[in-house]
């Protein structure tokens, strides 16, 4: 039997409640293919360290 499929609430991916402008870009590029997810990993946190869950958590659920 395969695996139940993985969300969001499960994994618990917390957002900010503000983002950091640089962080939002990273996301952004990477969300439209334009970055490599081990370069979104890279880069997401490094205004803030705090996002390295985060990134971790958003390549789990929807990185390759």
């Amino acid at each position: 039997m395969p695996p139940e499929p993985v969300s969001l609430a499960a994994l618990s991916c917390e957002f900010p409640v503000r983002m950091h402008p640089v962080s939002e870009l990273f996301l952004n590029a990477w969300l439209e293919n334009r970055i490599s997810s081990a370069d979104f990993q890279r880069f997401f946190s490094l205004p803030n360290s705090d996002y390295i869950p985060l990134a971790e958590c958003l390549v789990r659920v929807f990185g390759t």
